[in-house]
């Protein structure tokens, strides 16, 4: 995480960018609720616990963490087994992620966009990687799609 990003300044200057439904989420006390049952069915008491998902669901929000990277990072930062951390993620994406989909991908679009255009050097850079990754994937379907002399048919 950039430090950065847990500064006051930073997050009211992303979140004036923000569409309605996103803000008004990240203040909803639907959404706590929702999050304080998910945590009591999955047996989380521990209150701490409960505040680091909000916070990240508070970044998924904003387009600082991606969805598909959510259930990883409750799963590691907070030390939960994998069914757990799976169970609590798809109840928050079926219940609160679900209904924001179309502005959560906007606004991590975005996201994305701005931090290229930080760098001088990052699109040119990730022109050429994309470039040198299409290069090796047609290489690599090429090679094997040709017959190798040294292997016996399955058949």
């Amino acid at each position: 995480m950039n430090y950065q990003e847990n500064s006051e300044e930073f997050f009211w200057e992303k979140y004036e960018k923000l569409p309605d439904n996103l803000k008004e989420a990240l203040f909803s006390e639907e959404n706590f609720n929702i999050v304080s049952e998910i945590c009591v069915k999955n047996n989380i008491v521990d209150e701490e616990v409960k505040s680091q998902i909000m916070k990240y669901i508070g970044k998924t929000l904003m387009g600082l963490l991606p969805v598909r990277e959510f259930s990883i990072i409750i799963e590691l930062d907070l030390n939960l087994d994998a069914l757990t951390a799976r169970n609590i993620t798809a109840e928050i994406d079926r219940r609160i992620f679900s209904h924001l989909r179309i502005s959560l991908n906007k606004v991590y679009v975005e996201n994305i966009a701005e931090n290229e255009e930080l760098s001088d050097n990052t699109k040119e850079e990730g022109t050429e990687n994309k470039e040198q990754i299409l290069s090796k994937q047609k290489t690599e379907e090429t090679t094997n799609n040709t017959t190798n002399p040294y292997r016996e048919p399955l058949i």
